[in-house]
Formats: structure tokens, sequence, C-alpha cells
């Protein structure tokens, strides 16, 4: 309903801001967004817990397939007829409980997946949150004083249906994209900054 009104908002904008005499500004937040510093520092601390997490879980993994490497040592001892009636019987107990060490190791491993999984989610949402909340105000810091009434985001699409919220805007709006990123990035580590290129950290899906 939120995205409805604005949409109908920008289609009487022409005759509204008119007569309001707004100033007007457009930002490209996707951009700004990919090109914070804090943004590719997220994503690298983040890549760094996911490699972290899955070399343990690949370790229990491994654990995992010693312990089936056992449990079939202990399935063929107890089929050996070489063997007495009494060993054979305490490779089979054996081999019951070595199932059972599998069952609860295979358990373990998803619990493991799914608890790492989940707290990786959880940053991501809780970065993006942070790094978004730190860009709008430094657009409202940087705005008001230009004497901005409304800054538009050229980037931003409809969720319903994916078409972009501003449809078009005149290149005689001022455009403070390189602006708002120049300040946001003053505060950069020395060397610190990763390339241009580099990953964004990843938006939280809707």
């Amino acid at each position: 309903m939120k995205k409805l009104f604005l949409l109908c908002l920008l289609a009487v904008a022409p005759v509204s801001f008119v007569h309001a005499d707004l100033k007007i500004a457009v930002i490209d937040l996707g951009k700004t967004f990919d090109s914070y510093y804090k943004t590719k520092e997220a994503s690298a601390r983040i890549e760094e817990k996911k490699a972290a997490y899955t070399k343990d879980i690949q370790g229990m993994v491994a654990d995992f397939q010693h312990m089936q490497d056992e449990a079939q040592k202990l399935y063929n001892s107890s089929q050996d007829a070489t063997l007495s009636a009494p060993a054979r019987q305490e490779k089979a107990t054996a081999l019951q409980q070595k199932k059972q060490d599998l069952m609860n190791m295979s358990n373990k491993i998803e619990e493991r997946k799914t608890e790492d999984s989940n707290t990786i989610k959880d940053e991501i949402v809780r970065r993006h949150k942070e790094i978004v909340d730190e860009i709008s105000k430094v657009v409202s810091d940087y705005s008001a004083p230009q004497g901005f009434d409304l800054v538009l985001d050229k980037s931003t699409a409809a969720a319903a249906n994916g078409i972009p919220i501003v449809l078009y805007n005149s290149s005689k709006l001022i455009d403070i994209t390189a602006d708002v990123i120049a300040k946001l990035n003053a505060g950069a580590p020395a060397g610190g900054a990763a390339p241009s290129g580099a990953a964004p950290a990843p938006a939280p899906k809707q």
C-alpha cells in the first residue's frame, strides 16, 4: 500500500513539485551500498566465517566416514565364520552401538549445518540494517545543508512487480550518489578499502 501510494505520488509529481517549489535530488542506493567500504569489510568477515564453518563441518564429516569404516569392519567380523560364536556376538553388539553413534553423529552434523546457516543469515540481516542506517544518516546529513526537500532512490524497485519506483529522472536533477559515497568512505582505513569490484555483503532475502 505504501509503495502504491509512492507510485501515485510520483505520477502527480510534475504538478505537485512545481507548485511546492521543491528541491529534489536522486541517489543510487544500490551503488552506494556496494561501494561503501564497510559493506566490503562485512562481506569479507562473513566469507571468513563461512569458510571456518565449512572447515568444521568437513572435519565432522571426516569423523563420520571414519566411523562408517569402523562399522563396516565390525559387520565383517560379526559375519566371520572363523571367529567363535561369542566373538562374533561381541562384534555384533559393538556394531549396534556403532550404528547408534553414527545416527547421533549424523544428527549432530545436520544440527550444526542449520545452526551455522542461521548464524550467517542473522549476521547478514544485522549488518545490512546497520549499513543502510549509516548510509541513510549520511544522506540526511548531506541533504539538509544542501537544501534538498526530497531525495529519491533511483535504484529501488517496487517489491510487488519489480517496477522501479523512479521511472524517469531528468538530467537536471542533482545526483548525489558520488558525493555520498565519498563521505561514507572518508573514514576508510588506509589501504583497507576493498577494490571497487569486490563482492558486497549479500542483501537479506525478502
